[in-house]
């Protein structure tokens, strides 16, 4: 069991917050790693291709983030967090090893990582603010935007670093690189315990209490957040038995959807992941 001995509330944060790193860095390392992939497969005048290669990723993502919270319901938070790892992992590798002008096995690769990149996004913040306490989940989720950050600049050092190697061994061994934050993800995560939400809805009580010991300072903050918790899942198992997808369009929660949907959306309208997949690209076009 991870339990054993005390860990420190620090790595707590700071390894529940790091699955922010591999999205990022699988956001920005196809900025550097495009123009050698286009140049070693030849795809200057395959605009579909490239653009396939690069939002499969995520396209992927959409079903992992949907399919996180139900997993996580059933294997817990941090089993799904090891998980993701994994598939990252193994999504990178398979990447980078891609054959000569397999643009279909890259697609699927890249759809692969997606999966494990939507989960972990939708996962972390949801760790962090179980694991949290209510004065610290604000600057604890600034943590995890902090790590995306990172990770995009992250791949943009490494980028700079192997530009000067062959063509094709030089994006081969960015995209493969990223296993090695997953691999430092799955370490660090697999010494972290689980989330005393999931525990105390899967009524193990005493495990509950053991991981409130590690990042609260008493046993009446204990208590009191134990207490706090059943209310909260009791009262959402009597909503869950009468909800239906019905209700996210009833008077009571349509604005909140509206809400919640439209800033996901914008986020994605506003332009940004262009600037961060294709702004190489662009300056070359335009500068030569």
């Amino acid at each position: 069991m991870v339990n054993e001995k005390k860990i420190s509330s620090g790595f707590i944060y700071f390894f529940g917050a790091f699955g922010g790193i591999l999205f990022g860095y699988d956001i920005g390392v196809m900025t550097g790693a495009l123009p050698f992939l286009q140049h070693d497969w030849n795809l200057q005048n395959n605009p579909g291709a490239i653009g396939w290669i690069t939002s499969s990723l995520m396209f992927g993502a959409i079903f992992g983030g949907a399919m996180a919270g139900q997993l996580s319901d059933r294997l817990g938070r941090r089993k799904m967090i090891l998980i993701s790892s994994i598939i990252f992992a193994f999504g990178s590798i398979l990447a980078g090893i891609s054959p000569h002008n397999g643009i279909l096995f890259m697609i699927v690769a890249r759809i692969l990582l997606g999966l494990a990149v939507g989960a972990a996004s939708a996962l972390v913040p949801a760790y962090m603010s179980e694991m949290a306490p209510a004065r610290l989940r604000g600057r604890l989720s600034g943590i995890n935007q902090t790590m995306i950050v990172s990770g995009m600049l992250l791949s943009y050092i490494v980028a700079y670093l192997l530009k000067d190697l062959p063509g094709t061994m030089a994006w081969r061994l960015m995209l493969s690189l990223a296993a090695v934050p997953a691999l430092i993800l799955f370490i660090g995560v697999s010494r972290l315990p689980e989330s005393p939400r999931f525990l105390i809805k899967n009524n193990k009580m005493d495990e509950a209490r053991r991981v409130l010991g590690y990042i609260r300072p008493n046993k009446e903050q204990i208590d009191s957040e134990i207490t706090q918790i059943q209310e909260t899942v009791k009262e959402e198992e009597k909503v869950n038995q009468k909800a239906s997808w019905g209700t996210l369009l009833s008077n009571k929660y349509r604005y909140l959807v509206m809400a919640g949907v439209g800033v996901a959306a914008f986020q994605q309208f506003q332009g940004a992941n262009a600037i961060f997949y294709y702004i190489p690209m662009i300056v070359e076009k335009a500068t030569g």
